[in-house]
């Protein structure tokens, strides 16, 4: 027992994880249990789990406990906020409607007891044209006070696809051939539909403290901007808190140059913190935000989605004309999934995902060890992750072929040029560690010449591909530095004369070469406080470096 008594609950926990009783993500016994248990006063036990609330192991939950958190021994990832406007390349503009296809299981909760519409004897399952029943938007407008969002029931609209009615508004307030500026990374649909529907689209990367308002003003005056479209609280994939101050300086420039803006919104009942949210709607005394939210699965017929139309009287004809309207069984699983006493609500839902995510970051961390950093992430239904090195064609390629409903590339979600170093994983992925070994198995071998692409294609026939899922953009960074990128990439882990003949050397003097080469290289979970002795100079200066007064004096922050 340690010196001071409420230490020894936190000798108890280093023990239970050492010895795997606990893990990342299991929910902590209960004050009261653990005191009677370890025979200490409630007042003891408590101030433990502060000190280990304090050192980050364990993490309070509101009205659920306490949970073990997911303690990183790696490097964090710094997500920096894009210092122009850049737009995606040709190439993958005419390939990504499909891709964004091929990955939506990979950006909805997979769970296959999710709003399930349950039919009773001789019940009607015809939908119910217009909005959807009184009773049912009251519900949702009683969610949405949670997002700070005060709205009448009256003013809202059910159906049964967001991205449908994502459609519908970009039709209803741009034309063909007009400008979008989308913050970026995103939902792939998000950008996908506009190329699709002939927008031009722009994209703005945001940072961990938002974006460059100056960049974003100077595009909205130059390049006739006629639309803005918003991720909002914990959107996919970052998982971040916007800032009330960003929100706000938002909505100052959007009513200053009279642009309307759709804010998309599928994650804000996986938020983190038990206050209330904001969100760019909740700050819209103009009503200029066209407010799109609801609930996604993979399976048939369990989605659901509402969408406040603000100003635009227009949009109201085109979501009725539309028919995208659910029906009574519908209607009544999303009823119930709103209401918190449910056994399948939002509200336990997200605290199921937050304690899979954690479970998820401590697989994937164990299998790629230090080759991969995590961004910040406190909600939301994914982990936005960056490895050390861009997979080549062939390897992307194969990773697709078995996980792309549990993967998004991070060329699909941001235009930025090292977007190819990044991949967003979703936690309710059932495969997370097959998926965790399979990237290890890339990131810690030689990386394979595009040559042998044909090869690694086998795991899956070109005929039984659908267009686009395995598509990579030839642009991308290989395994030689990449110019565009402004990010060296690692040396690889061989050189070409450890594995070919020397002139005079026989096979057996080559396998005693490549064994005594084997031997001496470091475990791959070894991490080393020097830097490689082959590594020069000039790279070391080459490497992306992270300077947080870069935000304070650019960019946005709250």
């Amino acid at each position: 027992m340690a010196d001071f008594l409420y230490k020894g609950v936190v000798d108890w926990f280093l023990e239970q994880m050492s010895q795997g009783k606990l893990a990342p993500g299991d929910k902590m016994p209960s004050l009261r249990k653990l005191a009677k248990q370890l025979e200490l006063s409630l007042n003891t036990v408590i101030h433990g789990y502060d000190l280990l609330a304090e050192e980050g192991w364990i993490e309070s939950r509101p009205k659920s406990g306490y949970f073990v958190c997911h303690k990183p021994s790696v490097k964090h990832a710094h997500v920096l906020a894009g210092d122009k406007v850049v737009q995606f390349g040709e190439a993958l503009s005419k390939k990504m409607p499909w891709s964004a296809l091929s990955h939506r299981a990979a950006m909805v909760d997979q769970s296959d007891e999710f709003l399930i519409a349950s039919v009773k004897q001789g019940e009607s399952d015809l939908p119910i044209l217009g909005k959807g029943h009184l009773a049912v938007r009251e519900a949702v407008s009683e969610h949405l006070r949670k997002v700070a969002i005060n709205v009448h029931p009256s003013h809202i609209w059910l159906g049964r696809s967001p991205l449908s009615m994502y459609t519908q508004a970009v039709q209803t307030l741009t034309d063909r051939g007009d400008a979008v500026l989308v913050i970026t990374p995103c939902d792939p649909r998000l950008t996908s539909t506009l190329i699709n529907l002939g927008r031009q689209v722009f994209t703005l990367a945001a940072g961990e403290r938002g974006v460059d308002l100056d960049e974003a003003v100077r595009c909205m005056r130059d390049d006739a901007i006629k639309l803005v479209v918003f991720p909002s609280q914990f959107a996919f994939p970052s998982g971040s808190e916007v800032s009330n101050l960003s929100l706000r300086r938002w909505l100052a420039i959007l009513q200053h140059v009279a642009i309307p803006a759709i804010e998309w919104d599928m994650t804000s009942h996986l938020g983190y913190k038990a206050s209330t949210l904001m969100t760019y709607k909740s700050l819209d005394d103009k009503n200029q935000v066209v407010y799109i939210g609801g609930v996604e699965s993979k399976g048939v017929d369990r989605n659901a989605a509402w969408c406040i139309p603000g100003q635009y009287t227009d949009l109201e004809g085109a979501l009725l004309s539309a028919d995208l309207a659910l029906s009574d069984p519908q209607q009544q699983a999303l009823m119930d999934a709103l209401q918190s006493t449910q056994r399948q609500s939002l509200m336990r839902r997200a605290r199921q995902i937050w304690s899979v995510a954690e479970k998820s970051k401590s697989i994937l961390e164990a299998a790629l060890g230090n080759t991969v950093r995590f961004a910040s992430c406190k909600g939301g239904l994914t982990l936005w992750l960056q490895l050390d090195q861009a997979l080549t064609d062939a390897q992307m390629t194969q990773l697709l072929a078995k996980h792309r409903h549990g993967i998004v590339p991070g060329y699909y979600l941001s235009a930025q040029n090292d977007a190819d170093h990044w991949l967003a994983v979703n936690v309710t992925y059932d495969a997370i560690d097959k998926l965790a070994l399979q990237l290890s198995s890339f990131v810690k071998a030689p990386k394979v010449a595009d040559t042998v692409e044909s090869d690694c294609a086998e795991a899956l026939p070109q005929a039984e591909m659908e267009p686009g899922m395995a598509d990579v953009p030839s642009t991308a960074p290989q395994t030689s530095e990449s110019e565009t990128s402004g990010v060296l990439l690692e040396p690889s882990d061989f050189e070409l004369d450890d594995v070919m003949l020397k002139e005079g050397e026989t096979e057996t003097e080559l396998d005693a070469r490549q064994s005594v080469t084997d031997d001496s290289a470091l475990p791959a979970d070894v991490e080393s406080d020097a830097p490689p002795e082959s590594e020069s100079n000039e790279e070391k200066t080459s490497k992306t470096v992270y300077n947080p007064m870069l935000d304070l004096i650019n960019h946005d922050f709250g």
